[in-house]
């Protein structure tokens, strides 16, 4: 997944900066490229997204989040093609919202947090998404509002509940990445700069991977608290980054402690109602013995790559002592981005590689999986 973001205009010439941002292991911002752009035409971004792909070895990124831009629309239409789920970043669109429906409504009324409550949730379909987005919108008189109905419009654009199925790695939620990536670049640049842009630049990419470098050492060298004496939790926190294995705990303790079944004994049905007392909602967990198959309604496996605390109840109750290998994704493990080139050294030492502790983390896989999701800005 990537995140593009053409909002920076850093040198004397007027030039546009835009850098291709992802997040790596530890969940934090990574820049995969970034380009200067003269003008902001098709025919610019087209050249623009032809050179990153050809610079990503002809990958496609999985999805690419972009602002609403016509000149972005068009250029990932005719280089990525159907090959890479476009997005609409919702950052820029829920920052326009106060200056849409102005001072009064946003100030001196609940609109905007009951709007951002619903455009946010991920865990509904879409049917109840225009549910509840229309009667918040006629509550307040604003079904004749001409951007909130073209934002309704193309609901299916920005908004989680129709792309739930659409790994996105934290991505979506893009307010915090988009306002750290113009804070990181903007500390470091400024629009005066000319030949000293590249200095700059260069500068900042040394500051991100000595950031990633301490992450690494520190997710090695460091050993996360459990706070259950079960083994699968155990389990998670050896293969998980800190971060990553924050949220997996986060989950983790719901299934514990916050989740029942809502019907005793055997299911044969393999699909399982599991009563979720925090949220105070029922989820249907598939469950599959033969090969460990896991599905649950609330999808956060698809969005986020981590089980729900749905599933994690189910493999509590029946006795697993391990997440299931499928169910683990190398682009969270430790050790992500510290795999040997395997695949150019002596068959000899490619036998050592195999026999790491986590042998089905491959580099060539794992860029792949940290590259699947992109954001230009």
């Amino acid at each position: 997944m990537t995140l593009f973001d053409t909002t920076f205009n850093m040198n004397t010439y007027k030039m546009i900066f835009a850098p291709f941002t992802g997040v790596d292991n530890h969940k934090k911002y990574v820049t995969f490229a970034a380009g200067l752009l003269r003008n902001v035409s098709d025919d610019g971004f087209a050249w623009l997204f032809e050179s990153f792909l050809t610079a990503m070895g002809g990958k496609y990124p999985k999805c690419i989040i972009t602002d609403q831009d016509a000149g972005i629309k068009a250029g990932v239409k005719k280089v990525f093609k159907d090959k890479t789920h476009h997005r609409y970043c919702m950052w820029h669109i829920m920052k326009k919202l106060p200056d849409k429906i102005g001072s009064t409504l946003y100030r001196e009324t609940h609109f905007m947090k009951e709007l951002c409550v619903c455009a946010w949730a991920e865990d509904i379909e879409s049917a109840e998404f225009e549910e509840r987005w229309c009667s918040v919108i006629s509550s307040y008189g604003l079904t004749e509002h001409e951007w909130l109905s073209s934002m309704f419009d193309m609901r299916a654009s920005w908004i989680p509940a129709y792309f739930r199925n659409l790994f996105l790695g934290g991505l979506m939620r893009t307010t915090s990445r988009s306002e750290s990536e113009n804070s990181f670049f903007g500390n470091c640049m400024n629009p005066n700069l000319t030949l000293e842009f590249l200095m700059r630049f260069e500068s900042a990419m040394d500051v991100q991977r000595w950031k990633q470098s301490k992450l690494i050492a520190d997710s090695k060298n460091t050993f996360p608290s459990l706070e259950t004496p079960y083994l699968l939790e155990m389990h998670a926190s050896v293969f998980y980054t800190p971060v990553i294995f924050s949220e997996f705990q986060v989950e983790w303790n719901a299934a514990c402690f916050t989740c029942e079944v809502m019907v005793l004994g055997v299911n044969t049905s393999n699909n399982i109602p599991i009563h979720d007392r925090e949220r105070n909602k029922v989820y249907y967990v598939g469950f599959i013995p033969d090969g460990v198959k896991l599905s649950c309604s609330c999808k956060k496996f698809e969005r986020h790559g981590i089980l729900c605390r749905h599933a994690l109840y189910v493999l509590k109750e029946q006795g697993f002592e391990k997440v299931p290998n499928h169910y683990l994704l190398s682009r969270w493990s430790k050790l992500a981005l510290c795999q040997p080139l395997c695949g150019n050294l002596p068959e000899t030492l490619n036998e050592d590689c195999s026999a790491l502790e986590f042998q089905k983390i491959k580099l060539g896989n794992l860029w792949s999986e940290l590259f699947s999701c992109v954001t230009i800005a």
